[in-house]
């Protein structure tokens, strides 16, 4: 899968060409280059998949990026793109959502959904995160 869409909005944002200082602040500093290597290897790789060093880096900033940029899209992405973003953005902060009540659909949901995925490591779900953003932005395009 081609993430040119993702590194060209990475470019441009920090070119200071698009997008909000918020964004264009958070891409400042990620080498690109060292970035798609990390990214390849951690997709490439198995659940527990991981990159030390300035990959790690370079990941967990690219991964920030993406929380960044994701306000920037077009349109919002559907409920069930929202619950995939929600559920890789979780795993990727290390982050346990709380067990719902039964009453709580909503919350349930989101559980059911970071708790498939709760195996995977970090770095993984960051990589996944990406992907899932880079798809976004085929799919609606982002505004300046």
């Amino acid at each position: 899968m081609s993430f040119e869409p993702f590194y060209t909005a990475l470019s441009t944002s920090q070119s200071g060409a698009k997008y909000t200082p918020d964004v264009q602040s958070a891409a400042s500093g990620i080498n690109l280059d060292v970035l798609k290597t990390a990214v390849q290897i951690v997709l490439a790789g198995g659940d527990d998949a991981k990159v030390e060093g300035d990959q790690a880096v370079a990941l967990k900033a690219g991964f920030e990026f993406a929380t960044k940029l994701v306000k920037m899209l077009e349109q919002e992405p559907g409920q069930t793109e929202m619950l995939t973003l929600y559920k890789y953005f979780k795993k990727s902060r290390n982050e346990e959502p709380a067990q719902p009540s039964f009453y709580q659909i909503e919350s349930k949901y989101k559980y059911n959904a970071w708790k498939e995925i709760s195996h995977i490591s970090d770095q993984r779900a960051q990589a996944l995160y990406i992907q899932t953003v880079n798809e976004l932005i085929v799919k609606f395009g982002t505004r300046d």
